[in-house]
């Protein structure tokens, strides 16, 4: 068994891989000692290489209750870690900080309010996270819209079980919009990046100035876009929750903050 670096680690093992793309996937991470944290936190996954640690913070998909950890990987060519991270497979250990991060929806979620949750593909991590507990017992009054955007349609990973959801839960609705649709000739749902179609839906669904929160994750683009957006709409900074991938002007990681 490898040793650890010291004593913030602890080891995982992957337990489950699935590919969506040669360029996404996920893995399910086992632990032999308790992971508590929140949905919306974010866990630091890492490697050992020639005496040093590679690591990154990953934001967790999987629900506190579930018995492993799940995290939405995109792989970054010429990145430092994920490189590493593609290469391992079920079976395989990991490195993983014993403390989670993280304040992204910390606040909670008023049922008084409609929620607008904004992602690209990975960035529906945190998201997620928080629709599996909800699942379990819904709030009455609860109304989450969630938009998903993406370059191609294979890239939304968690497409089926988020419209299972909306079949579920009158109070649930997932739109996930495809920027460049003349790679699946199919898709026949809406067209547009998620920062161009976000005023369209969040009228629709009702987000308006002190009636509505929104919540944007992933690429630095959408979020600078889609607060430019929600202010013109009238919404408030405290009403404009995110969590940012990478910095803007930055080569990203595949990461969350």
């Amino acid at each position: 068994m490898p040793t650890l670096p010291d004593e913030r680690y602890q080891l995982g093992r992957i337990v489950a891989r699935t590919d969506f793309t040669p360029e996404l996937w996920s893995i399910r991470v086992g632990t032999a000692e308790p992971f508590e944290f929140r949905p919306g936190q974010y866990a630091t996954l890492g490697i050992e290489l020639q005496g040093r640690v590679l690591e990154r913070p990953y934001s967790i998909v999987s629900a506190p209750e579930e018995p492993e950890l799940e995290f939405f990987i995109e792989m970054i060519p010429g990145g430092a870690l994920t490189p590493h991270l593609h290469r391992l497979s079920k079976g395989q250990e990991i490195l993983l900080r014993r403390r989670p991060k993280g304040l992204f929806l910390r606040q909670g979620l008023d049922a008084e309010r409609a929620h607008l949750f904004v992602a690209t593909v990975t960035g529906i991590a945190p998201f997620a996270s928080i629709l599996r507990r909800l699942r379990a017992a819904w709030p009455t009054h609860l109304r989450i819209l969630l938009l998903q955007g993406a370059s191609h349609p294979d890239e939304f990973g968690y497409r089926e079980e988020m419209e299972q959801l909306e079949l579920e839960v009158p109070g649930f609705q997932y739109v996930p919009t495809v920027s460049r649709p003349w790679t699946a000739v199919d898709w026949r749902g809406e067209v547009g990046r998620a920062e161009d179609v976000l005023r369209k839906h969040a009228d629709l669904f009702g987000i308006t100035p002190e009636e509505g929160r929104v919540y944007l994750c992933g690429h630095p683009g959408m979020i600078s876009g889609g607060r430019a957006v929600m202010r013109r709409r009238g919404l408030q900074d405290r009403e404009i929750l995110e969590e940012q991938y990478w910095p803007d002007g930055k080569e990203p990681n595949g990461a969350a903050p």
